[in-house]
Parts: C-alpha cells; sequence; structure tokens
C-alpha cells in the first residue's frame, strides 16, 4: 500500500512573522458540551523536525470536527477532515485518532517556535464545516490561510453558529522556552476554565505555561470572568475569578410568611439577602394559606424583589362517575379523567362549573360550591346518548313486510330510522319465502337489498 507523509508547518518563508496569541483563541459564548484535543506527547513537549505526531480527540457529545494547525509563522493548515479520512463526525465520548489509518503520517517541520493545534467541534454540520471538509476531501492538508489572525477572526468565528465548542493545544517546535505556573480559582469553585483556549477543567486549576501573556475565561452559569496575565520564568501566577453577590427582597401578603431557599429556612417575610449569581427555588410557607414557589435565576451584581400575594388554603373535590373514563371540565379547562376511584382535585375556594364528558353518553353539566379547606365527594351517573341509524331496506321483488324484533314497520322499499343495536328483521311476503335475518345497525347509513325465493 502506498503510503503518505505530510509534513505539519512546511516554511513558505524565511521572513519572520509573529501573531498575538488572543487573536486565534476561539471560545463560545457559552460552553454547550467540552471537546479535548491532546497530543502523542505531554502540552507544551518539544518536537524535533520529522518526529511523527499523532493527535486525538474527544467531545462529550456526538459531534462534528474540524482540526487545524497555526504554525509559528501564522500560517493555518486543514489537517482533518482530508484527503484520507473524510467523515469527521465522531461518537460522544469516543477517542479520535489522527491519523487512524496507516495511508499517511503526520510529521514536524520548520519553522521553529510554538505550534497550536484546534479542534473546532460542533452539534450539527453548518454550512463552514460542510465548506472546509469539501476543501480538506479534494485536496491533501489545504492551507487556508497565511495570516491566522486574518483567518480566524474574519473567515472563521463569524461562521460559527449553534451550539459548537473548541478546544487548543500547543507544542514546540525545536526548542522549549522558559515556563512558569499558572493558579486558576473561584468563588464559588467548581467553575468552567479556558486558558488560551484551551479547556483546563473546574476550578481550582493548577497548569504549567510557557513565559509570557496567558488569556484565562472563567465560565459559571450566566458569568463570565476574562483576565489577560503575564507568567514570569519559573513564576507562579494565580487568578481568582469572584462573583458579585446578588441581592434578593422577599416580601408577602400577609407579611410573616416563612421563607425557603432551595429547601433551606431563612427567615420571615419581609426578607433580604445577598447571594451568590444561580438559580434559586423560593418556597412561601404560613399557616392557613397555600404555599407559593418561585424559580428565579440571579445573575452577578443583580438588585431583585420578589412579592407574593398568599392565598387562602386550598380545598380538595373528588369526582366520581358511573362509567369511568369520564373528561371533567373545570370553568371550560379540562383537568383530567375520572378512573375507577374517581379524579382528585386540589382547588382554591370559590364556585365552579363542572363538566363531564364521554363518548356515547349524554353531558352532564353542574355546580359546585367549595368552601376554604372542604374536602367535599360528588357521584354522577352519566345516561347513555341515543344514538340512531338510517336504514334503506329493498327487495326484489318489492312490497315486502319489514319486521324489526316482530314490530311491523311498512313495507320495500323502505327508509327507517331506528336506534344503534343489534335487531332481528324479518321480511314477509304472500308466495314468498319468509326472510329472518339478525343484523346490528351502526352509526351510519345502512343500505340492505334481499332477494326473495318463491315458495314451490
Amino acid at each position: 500500500m502506498r503510503r503518505y507523509v505530510f509534513f505539519l508547518l512546511i516554511l513558505v518563508s524565511m521572513v519572520a512573522f509573529s501573531f498575538d496569541a488572543k487573536s486565534i483563541i476561539i471560545v463560545p459564548e457559552k460552553p454547550y458540551f467540552t471537546v479535548d484535543v491532546w497530543l502523542n506527547k505531554p502540552e507544551g513537549s518539544v518536537y524535533e523536525v520529522g518526529e511523527r505526531m499523532e493527535i486525538f480527540v474527544k467531545s462529550s457529545k456526538d459531534a462534528y470536527i474540524l482540526v487545524y494547525d497555526i504554525n509559528a509563522q501564522g500560517k493555518v493548515t486543514l489537517i482533518f477532515p482530508n484527503k484520507y479520512e473524510s467523515d469527521n463526525f465522531v461518537r460522544a465520548n469516543e477517542i479520535k485518532k489522527i491519523p487512524s489509518k496507516s495511508t499517511y503520517s503526520l510529521r514536524v517541520s520548520p519553522p521553529y517556535g510554538k505550534e497550536y493545534i484546534q479542534v473546532i467541534a460542533s452539534a450539527r454540520p453548518i454550512p463552514i464545516f460542510n465548506q472546509l471538509k469539501e476543501l480538506g476531501t479534494a485536496q491533501a492538508f489545504p492551507t487556508l490561510s497565511d495570516n491566522v489572525e486574518e483567518y480566524v477572526q474574519n473567515k472563521l468565528k463569524p461562521y460559527l453558529s449553534d451550539e459548537w465548542v473548541s478546544d487548543l493545544t500547543y507544542f514546540y517546535v525545536g526548542r522549549a522556552p522558559a515556563f512558569g505556573t499558572l493558579i486558576v480559582d473561584s468563588t464559588p469553585p467548581g467553575m468552567t476554565v479556558y486558558i488560551d483556549g484551551s479547556y483546563k477543567g473546574k476550578t481550582p486549576v493548577t497548569v504549567s505555561v510557557d513565559e509570557g501573556t496567558h488569556y484565562v475565561t472563567v465560565y459559571f452559569e450566566n458569568y463570565t470572568f476574562y483576565k489577560e496575565v503575564y507568567v514570569e520564568r519559573d513564576k507562579t501566577v494565580k487568578v481568582t475569578a469572584t462573583l458579585p453577590l446578588a441581592q434578593l427582597s422577599l416580601s408577602s401578603s400577609p407579611s410573616g410568611a416563612s421563607v425557603y431557599l432551595n429547601g433551606v429556612y431563612q427567615g420571615k417575610t419581609p426578607l433580604t439577602l445577598n447571594l451568590s449569581p444561580g438559580n434559586y427555588t423560593v418556597t412561601f410557607r404560613k399557616e392557613g394559606y397555600r404555599e407559593e414557589t418561585r424559580n428565579i435565576t440571579l445573575s452577578a451584581g443583580e438588585t431583585r424583589s420578589v412579592y407574593v400575594a398568599l392565598k387562602p388554603s386550598q380545598s380538595s373535590l373528588k369526582l366520581r362517575t358511573d362509567p369511568s373514563g369520564v373528561d371533567v371540565y373545570i370553568n371550560g379547562r379540562y383537568v383530567g379523567t375520572t378512573d375507577q376511584n374517581g379524579l382528585n382535585l386540589i382547588l382554591d375556594p370559590g364556585t365552579y362549573e363542572i363538566k363531564l364528558e364521554k363518548e356515547g353518553y349524554e353531558t352532564d353539566r353542574f355546580t359546585v360550591n367549595l368552601a376554604p379547606g372542604e374536602e367535599k365527594e360528588i357521584f354522577r351517573r352519566l345516561e347513555r346518548k341515543v344514538v340512531f341509524s338510517e336504514v334503506r331496506i329493498e327487495t326484489d321483488p318489492s312490497r315486502a313486510a319489514i319486521y324489526l324484533n316482530g314490530y311491523y314497520h311498512g313495507e320495500t322499499p323502505i327508509t327507517l330510522y331506528v336506534q344503534v343495536g343489534t335487531y332481528e328483521i324479518t321480511i314477509v311476503k304472500p308466495g314468498y319465502r319468509t326472510i329472518v335475518k339478525t343484523i346490528t345497525f351502526d352509526d351510519e347509513e345502512e343500505y340492505f337489498k334481499f332477494i326473495m325465493n318463491k315458495i314451490e
């Protein structure tokens, strides 16, 4: 089998080129899921020219991926999908190895310096993915741009949409720089951390980084913290993201209601609380009144007021019906269907219009008055609805007498309107054999024609 070797970072010019690392960082406004990219050496390792490289990608969700390389001169090269591997769909939590086929390999080449491998994952194949896939499968590792800043900011980032995430790793060609330590922490802990566009986990995070400027992004629900930091050789820099507290004022009518925040008692209304941003369930309880619950989301530094008008304790109504399976409407709104045990309803005190409906039965309407805290049970029997069928009976010859269940109804041809059901029909004509049949009439138009046989 023929084997191809692709050298990463082909030197196209000896002219020095530098770019602002900040310009190549791509992070979504909200990380919908995570994608990780790593190499066959630890992040920040040195690769010698000609050394083999392998790339690994894992997404936490089924996704389509793009992988490209940014060399020290700012040249952007599409690595995956490519001419030898065109399927860029990956399954959730499965590791994708590039290359995964023996038909080609990836090897490092000049220029020397810091090199980036970036992956972008999208939950669906958005147009920019389809365009780059067509390009990558038509050419062998095409150059996307010689100016990474212009490409990423103007030709890639504006066209990323819907649920997408990214990750970035780096290595060095030929020689390694000096390193320091970067610690990212937060209050509260557990926030999502990206450093230089690369996902690093949840706070607190400690990483070794090369000497220079680095870009820290921290996410926590609707809060985003960003900071640029300079890390010196053999020094440690700590960055802490602290969410500004939100203020929540709670009141009720009547006052004196007990307040529970995510199930924990906080005090009685009126009440003011200073809270971390996030999602909360606020519950108001007062004896003799119905419990009230509000779900709220507080942003960093927000001031929010919540007022509730407490309602008297509710009443209960149990409806039992014969037959069961009856649809129940209260004040015109469907509230449920009775079963063998009936239907239990919790209602505010007051007067209600009740309607009971079931196919094949007459609609039942009545009024119910409920006092505060009252428990009432009502039984209703629905009457069957009378349904008629239009029946046309003809005979050959005509003028035969028609009897239904022994009752004379006239001579053929004849049209009858009879209640739906099963009947014994008798057809009599002098000189012909009498016809007796059992027939079921359905809720529709029926037509019957009988051939009379003469008596021999």
